[in-house]
């Protein structure tokens, strides 16, 4: 098959979460014999240095089969106007739930189509990606498959039902009035979120929550496809350094961007809850919780997180090292009933064989999750402590949940498992439409 690849993130084997995904995706895509047209679709402005990174990464792609278009930018079709006439102050309020305010790559659609028709693609493929899904909805007689992560409303939705932990202004009668605003602007968002999706011919969702979420609101084909990540070598066929007895026991807190929504979430439940219990059961046995990722905490977060025990490290240049080198992974996004997801961090954890503890809503997302297999799961602050506790004194427990990881990472997860099942899926979907089409499968 010929495929357009649409992406928000240039391809990276050695970046965050989304490039290590969509290098995989098309890497191995060409590997099976398809070849991809690439189209990233950039929502920092020209000229920053995450542009250029990423402009950098494009010139770095060679894979065979592989033809890659200039980026576009969603900037370029954003509304900058400094008019800030009455007038045009209402007219921003009456078009603030337009699709074009709302999702402004929608605005590089014809650039988007233009291109899709001119390579003659059978399929058209977008990861994890807003702006892609946005840019390529409307395109007709091409099927389109979209991988993805959560539904778009999601996250705004979980920030404004929690104002206080996201430093939104609630005090006066005009801030709540704004929010008010943004909740309205919000359920416009999931609306037009769900309008998009059923246009396209396949949802594929990295969480079962997802899926369901979609099937109910109409969707034909809405399923549930695993999260990927590549192999790595595990803790079982290397060295751990998890055991030294002159160093502090250490836990990995967090994973990932900490200003982001389940981070939020996860660090101010860290600090708050999970914390001052962990320092009561080791009273003085030393030990480190370390937060690894970019950016810095919701201050909601950060005024909890002041113990020296907390290690904010930010990007790390070896993570695979900090998994190996620390006890446990312990996972909290999910432990807000209002923001539940599926998380590329935990297959990280388990293809390095390190324990993972969690909070005991993550297997809603993740069905693959099992107590007492692969992780070790917790419904309160005191059962997830008691879990660490648990196997901080019991390397065998430790070894038992991460080689369980492993062997979960292995039938389900590994990149090489998941894109060859996401290609026959897009292939059937071609099926399908040549054939709704009149036109031999």
């Amino acid at each position: 098959m010929k495929i357009f690849v649409l992406l928000s993130n240039a391809p990276d084997p050695a970046g965050e979460a989304i490039e290590v995904v969509g290098h995989e995706v098309i890497e191995k895509a060409q590997r099976l014999g398809h070849s991809v047209c690439l189209q990233v679709i950039f929502r920092d402005s020209r000229g920053s240095p995450a542009a250029e990174q990423a402009e950098q990464a494009l010139r770095r792609m060679t894979l065979p089969n592989v033809v890659v278009y200039p980026m576009l930018y969603v900037e370029d079709v954003v509304d900058r106007s400094q008019n800030r006439g009455m007038a045009v102050r209402l007219g921003r309020v009456v078009t603030a739930f337009t699709v074009r305010r709302m999702f402004p790559a929608s605005g590089l659609g014809a650039m988007v189509e233009r291109r899709v028709r001119e390579a003659a693609v059978d399929a058209i493929l977008s990861i994890w990606s807003w702006e892609a899904l946005a840019a390529s909805y409307h395109i007709q007689g091409i099927p389109k498959f979209v991988y993805y992560g959560n539904p778009d409303h999601l996250p705004p939705r979980a920030r404004l039902r929690h104002p206080e932990l996201f430093g939104i202004p609630t005090a006066s009668f005009a801030d709540r009035l704004r929010l008010w605003f943004e909740q309205l602007r919000n359920d416009r968002r999931k609306r037009l979120n769900i309008r998009m999706m059923n246009a396209c011919e396949v949802t594929a969702n990295n969480s079962v929550l997802d899926a369901e979420f979609y099937r109910a609101h109409g969707h034909p084909h809405s399923i549930y496809l695993q999260n990927m990540w590549p192999p790595v070598k595990s803790m079982s066929k290397t060295v751990s350094t998890a055991e030294s007895p002159t160093r502090p026991i250490k836990i990995i807190g967090s994973v990932g961007n900490l200003g982001a929504t389940g981070n939020t979430f996860a660090l101010t439940y860290l600090g708050r809850e999970i914390l001052p219990r962990l320092a009561a059961r080791f009273n003085d046995r030393p030990f480190e919780i370390h937060l690894l990722g970019k950016g810095t905490p919701a201050a909601s977060a950060a005024a909890s997180l002041t113990d020296a025990r907390i290690k904010i490290r930010g990007w790390v240049d070896d993570i695979h090292e900090e998994f190996r080198s620390a006890a446990v992974f312990l996972v909290l996004t999910n432990v807000n009933a209002d923001f539940l997801v599926g998380n590329t961090r935990i297959l990280l954890a388990w293809a390095l064989g390190t324990c993972v503890i969690m909070h005991e809503n993550s297997r809603l997302a993740m069905p693959e999750i099992e107590h007492g297999v692969n992780a070790l799961l917790g419904r309160t602050p005191d059962e997830l402590v008691e879990r660490i506790c648990a196997v901080v004194d019991d390397v065998a427990l430790r070894r038992q949940i991460g080689w369980g990881g492993e062997q979960t990472f292995d039938s389900y997860y590994r990149s090489d498992v998941v894109v060859p099942k996401m290609f026959q899926l897009v292939q059937e979907m071609v099926d399908r439409s040549r054939t709704a089409c009149g036109l031999p499968a």
